[in-house]
């Protein structure tokens, strides 16, 4: 099956148009380059995971660009990708969407992006140094297509900021699976899991960027909640 083939059996993925480059906001922290360890083999491995969100008839263009994010960033993020218009958590009636719980994610998502409450926001890092909701821009804006077209008898399932697709579940199923960073036992260290990230196969989203809860200022909610939560269940029963 060649590229042509694949993009005419997906139903949800990127516009054909290629966005303009961003221009990016002094002041605004960046994240540092990344440990870059890729022999060649591995570093054309890590242009063909990021180049597969988009047209093959973009693929020409973007290489270049993304070669040069990878050497230089140590990541592929697909800047050119990032909104141009400000990334916050906007009222949830104010996204597209079939179902609550697909709005609602896009809310917490924004918001975890957000400059006024992201580490690196550039580099999609809510916290933590390396805490990120997806790898690329790529990934997000693919991730806010699906969302939009979740309805409240499906499942996302996605896997290091990848979306796997939109599975049929039941109402009281979860609307989103998320895993994130998970590597094979004989490779689970640093070294191998900067690696797989290098190469847009792992992606490390701590507690919360990852796992698109609402952070702010106060700190991590969700976690803080269902940690206590737990706690009194196996305790007070």
């Amino acid at each position: 099956m060649n590229n042509f083939e694949i993009g005419n059996a997906m139903t949800i993925k990127l516009d054909p148009v290629l966005p303009e480059y961003p221009a990016f906001q002094e002041g605004v922290r960046r994240a540092p380059k990344r440990e870059l360890t890729l022999n060649k083999r591995e570093i054309k491995l890590a242009l063909k995971n990021a180049l597969r969100y988009v047209p093959e008839e973009l693929h020409e263009r973007l290489a270049p660009e993304f070669l040069e994010e990878l050497m230089t960033r140590g990541r592929i993020y697909g800047y050119r990708f990032m909104p141009k218009e400000r990334i916050y958590g906007k009222p949830i009636d104010e996204y597209k969407g079939n179902c609550i719980e697909g709005r609602a994610f896009q809310v917490m998502i924004d918001n975890n992006l957000d400059h006024e409450v992201a580490l690196y926001p550039y580099e999609l890092v809510t916290y933590g140094e390396t805490g990120q909701v997806c790898q690329n821009w790529m990934q997000y804006r693919l991730i806010k297509k699906y969302l939009e077209a979740l309805t409240d008898e499906q499942t996302l399932v996605m896997m290091s900021g990848h979306p796997m697709g939109l599975f049929k579940s039941h109402k009281t199923s979860p609307r989103v699976v998320i895993t994130n960073g998970l590597m094979v036992g004989m490779f689970d260290d640093p070294h191998n899991w900067a690696k797989a990230a290098a190469m847009g196969c792992s992606n490390y989203g701590q507690m919360t960027a990852g796992g698109w809860m609402y952070i702010g200022p106060q700190g991590i909610v969700h976690g803080t909640f269902n940690t206590l939560l737990n706690a009194g269940r196996k305790v007070l029963g």
